[in-house]
């Protein structure tokens, strides 16, 4: 089983998590706090989706990152890890009005972004290819990472 994982699936914004941490003081606020919820919220779908990403095992010991960046060039994607954190972004430049005004319909976002997947100690990045608008990110690793249940003894005082 895979231990990479998406680490920012979902935003949480200190608003959000204040709001639904407060359902159990709110008692009979219930439809004024939900649609509170609900709208706060709508305004970030498909923010975090932002590009499209899979992560595919290839064998016990391989994985492949692939996040969808067509219309990036290379200079404007890095790569990097930070602790146990692989941080994939991409900078776009604002466009000018005259560049936009040339597309009867734009249906290609490009657009900064930024994304982290959860490593695990045992995972060494190998190599990184842009190959037709998929950046793919090929990890390995190092060892099982099996993880050992240990009992934690009980004192009774």
């Amino acid at each position: 089983m895979a231990n990479i994982l998406k680490r920012e699936s979902r935003l949480r914004s200190p608003l959000s998590s204040l709001l639904s941490d407060g359902e159990k003081w709110m008692v009979g606020f219930d439809d004024v706090f939900n649609n509170l919820v609900e709208k706060w919220e709508e305004g970030f779908d498909g923010f975090h989706e932002y590009p499209a990403s899979n992560i595919k095992r290839i064998d016990d010991h391989h994985y492949r990152i692939e996040v969808a960046v067509a219309g990036f060039m290379r200079d404007e994607l890095n790569v990097d890890r930070e602790g146990d954190a692989l941080i994939v972004t991409g900078s776009k430049s604002e466009e000018t009005s005259e560049e936009r005004d040339d597309y009867l319909q734009r249906g290609i976002k490009a657009k900064s972004f930024r994304q982290s997947f959860q490593l695990t100690e045992h995972d060494k990045v190998l190599e990184a290819t842009l190959r037709h608008g998929i950046l793919e990110i090929n990890v390995k690793r190092e060892s099982n990472g099996t993880r050992k249940k240990l009992g934690i003894p009980i004192k009774e005082v």
